[in-house]
């Protein structure tokens, strides 16, 4: 039985929590994360969402399904009365793609699919393809009678047809001129990314908080992109700006390896001051059985174009035109590509570039991707699309464990033939 100072808790989380989030609050982003199952389909497992809030200021809730409490407890239903407030609210909830990625989160019982039929979504994808094609129509080259223009981003030119649709990733490279990282796009998002919710140690609350940066950084991109299409506002503030090194993850901006010449980007450091700046601010909450704050991470950028200070256009100019060069660059070299996963990963950079060579595989560049559980993917950028099928057959075999204890004992096997060699040489010598 409740006592009366928990009952008046409850009551007050009830009544104040959903309205909270939802009342002051101008828009909505959502996204999803759903795992990969052993013959079978997909299974949802986060519902992320923003609450843009007034003041310049955000929330982002991430919903955990599989570590959700027992339906009958208060917390459930808190979080349920939550959702359904969110969903019954007649403001706009942006999402990336149509709203049916949500129906298979109902067998949670947490909303209904008449409940998602009703919801004010609205497809941020739809509409940033048709502003983009209002807004950059062909530019025929004075230079090249080519029907594609090197400084065109027509949908044509950048190799878009009329009626593909846009990924969040590209259209946050073309708008923003900013890398969104997906390489984590098939972890495990499953084994609970609240810190509370079992004994962590210092490796594993990494992995958890790398995914919770993941899980937020699409609805913080399409923020963004809300702010960037004047879909949204957001009011100037003064504010003072804090640039820590430390705070800076250098897995989100880990450069590429490449055997070419990549376009230089340019970077600036800035002192601590105070200026007239139009600033966001952000914090992530991950739902599950509990409620708990997180530091938010911003997705990985070159620059933050909120703290540029008063440059002439001409620097300016110059600025995105690398930055440009540089997200193209990438692009081009990723798009025809060898994916080998499970790899060893005692394989180091070097090691695959010269078995790449030893096999006359010619590559752009190759990467890495390590997923929760510590398996390896390696990523290899091929130059010339032809021989795309020549190449996956050759490396059907190379980097994986047997691959690497075959190598390890005909290393073992060559130094020991050299030693009878060098043996035989020194008899031969003293016999003579």
């Amino acid at each position: 039985m409740l006592s009366n100072a928990e009952y008046r808790d409850i009551k007050w989380k009830l009544d104040n929590i959903p309205s909270t989030y939802t009342a002051t609050s101008f828009n909505f982003t959502l996204d999803t994360e759903s795992i990969q199952t052993r013959q079978r389909k997909n299974k949802p497992v986060l519902i992320q969402i923003q609450v843009l809030l007034s003041n310049n200021f955000s929330i982002i809730l991430i919903f955990e399904m599989c570590h959700l409490p027992r339906e009958h407890t208060t917390t459930f239903y808190l979080i349920k009365n939550l959702l359904t407030t969110i969903f019954n609210s007649s403001k706009p909830i942006y999402i990336w793609g149509e709203r049916d990625e949500l129906t298979t989160f109902v067998i949670y019982n947490l909303f209904s699919a008449t409940q998602l039929s009703l919801t004010n979504f609205q497809n941020l994808q739809d509409k940033f393809k048709e502003q983009w094609q209002q807004q950059h129509s062909h530019i025929t080259s004075n230079i090249s009678s080519s029907d594609l223009t090197p400084e065109c981003v027509c949908e044509k030119c950048i190799g878009k047809s009329s009626h593909e649709l846009w990924s969040l990733q590209n259209a946050v490279s073309y708008e923003l001129n900013e890398w969104l990282d997906k390489r984590s796009t098939k972890s495990h998002f499953n084994i609970g990314l609240d810190p509370q919710l079992s004994q962590l140690n210092l490796k594993e609350q990494q992995d958890r908080q790398k995914l919770t940066s993941y899980a937020a950084n699409d609805c913080l991109s399409m923020q963004r992109l809300l702010i960037k299409m004047q879909i949204i506002t957001i009011a100037p503030t003064t504010t003072t700006s804090n640039i820590h090194p430390s705070n800076i993850n250098p897995g989100n901006i880990k450069l590429i390896s490449s055997d070419d010449t990549q376009c230089e980007s340019e970077s600036e450091s800035e002192p601590e001051e105070q200026r007239s700046t139009t600033s966001i601010s952000n914090s992530i909450t991950t739902i599950t059985a509990s409620i708990y704050d997180h530091d938010l991470e911003l997705i990985s950028s070159d620059e933050d174009e909120h703290h540029l200070p008063q440059q002439s256009q001409r620097t300016k100019e110059k600025k995105i035109h690398n930055r440009t060069c540089t997200i193209k660059q990438r692009r081009g070299y990723y798009q025809y590509e060898i994916i080998c996963r499970n790899i060893d990963r005692r394989f180091s950079i070097s090691d695959i570039k010269r078995i790449l060579r030893q096999n006359n595989i010619l590559f752009n560049l190759i990467n890495f991707s390590s997923s929760i559980n510590r398996d390896k993917t390696l990523y290899i950028g091929i130059r010339d699309k032809t021989k795309l099928q020549e190449y996956n057959i050759k490396t059907q075999t190379l980097f994986i464990t047997d691959h690497y204890n075959k190598l390890k004992y005909e290393r073992r096997e060559y130094r020991s033939s050299d030693k009878d060699d060098r043996r035989m040489s020194r008899r031969d010598y003293n016999t003579k």
